[in-house]
């Protein structure tokens, strides 16, 4: 029983969010472009402030260890190139194909991801999952670039896809934290204080929006594909790939960053770069990230759950 309250007590607060958001949106509060225009704010200031202030503020010996970037660099990528592989044998709709294999191998790594470890270990140091999110980060935006224009008929264009990962606001929070880290320059004391009171709203505020932001039109049409690409996302990458990492010793808030990495649902941004790439079916990737949000609060509470009775939690 206290395992079972311990889990309500960390899923609840973040999904109570996201029913804020919604609710927000039906009373009239919140609409589709306000929620867009914030989901922009979030992503270009809110997360990165946050993320540049845990990198900031961490303690070097509690860095995240090699040995997870390496998992998370290595598994996100044989997730995606298995994705390549067998998503376009399941969808032969190109556009809905590229679309898929980014809805299931992405998920909300920052955002909800912050969340959920500030609700499993209050007052910790978050910089294991910050420092992750310097690897996580380009690896989602790089080969999300690469499945999109592949399967939308085009060439990639390297390039542009370097631009991409080099432009990535969350990219350029992590490489400037990483470097006054390490380098051992600090702000001037008004700034840091201001950056830290920006960085505290980050996730409250990314999770109303994103309650906000959600909508269930138009669900029919991508019946089979949205059912393959949630239940991927929410069940078969976490079954794959959580036990490897148990095995392999990771625990605590290691552990809990792979969790995230893995089991957390598709996140806004994956729709907003299907809307922004040709040919790829941008409504099935809002349906994803909609779905995928809405049920991930089972699949988190009964993964949360299972991994906190056997006390690797």
């Amino acid at each position: 029983m206290a395992t079972l309250i311990t889990t309500l007590n960390i899923v609840l607060p973040i999904f109570l969010l996201i029913v804020l958001g919604l609710l927000l949106r039906l009373a009239g509060v919140l609409d589709q472009d306000g929620c867009a225009k914030m989901n922009s704010f979030c992503f270009r200031v809110l997360v990165p402030a946050m993320i540049f202030y845990n990198i900031y503020t961490a303690d070097t010996e509690s860095l995240a260890s090699p040995r997870l970037l390496l998992f998370c660099l290595f598994s996100v990528t044989a997730a995606f190139g298995v994705l390549m592989l067998v998503v376009p044998r399941l969808e032969k709709d190109r556009g809905r194909a590229g679309v898929m294999v980014q809805g299931i191998f992405r998920s909300s790594f920052v955002v909800l991801g912050m969340g959920l470890a500030t609700s499993m270990y209050p007052g910790q140091d978050m910089s294991i999952i910050a420092i992750a999110s310097t690897v996580v980060a380009p690896l989602f935006n790089a080969y999300s670039v690469v499945a999109l224009e592949v399967f939308s008929q085009k060439r990639p264009d390297l390039k542009k896809i370097a631009l991409d990962v080099v432009r990535n606001p969350l990219i350029i929070a992590s490489g400037l934290a990483l470097l006054m880290l390490l380098s051992g320059i600090r702000l001037p004391a008004a700034v840091e204080s201001t950056i830290h009171s920006i960085s505290g709203t980050a996730t409250t505020i990314s999770l109303i929006v994103l309650g906000g932001g959600l909508t269930f039109a138009g669900m029919g049409s991508y019946r089979r594909a949205l059912a393959v690409a949630v239940v991927c996302k929410l069940f078969v990458l976490p079954a794959l790939f959580l036990p490897v990492a148990v095995w392999m010793g990771f625990r605590e808030m290691e552990l809990l960053c792979l969790l995230i990495l893995f089991a957390s649902p598709s996140p806004v941004t994956a729709s907003i770069m299907a809307r922004n790439t040709p040919g790829a079916d941008w409504q099935l990737a809002g349906q994803i990230v909609v779905f995928s949000t809405t049920l991930s609060v089972v699949s988190l509470f009964c993964v949360i759950y299972t991994l906190l009775r056997m006390g690797l939690l």
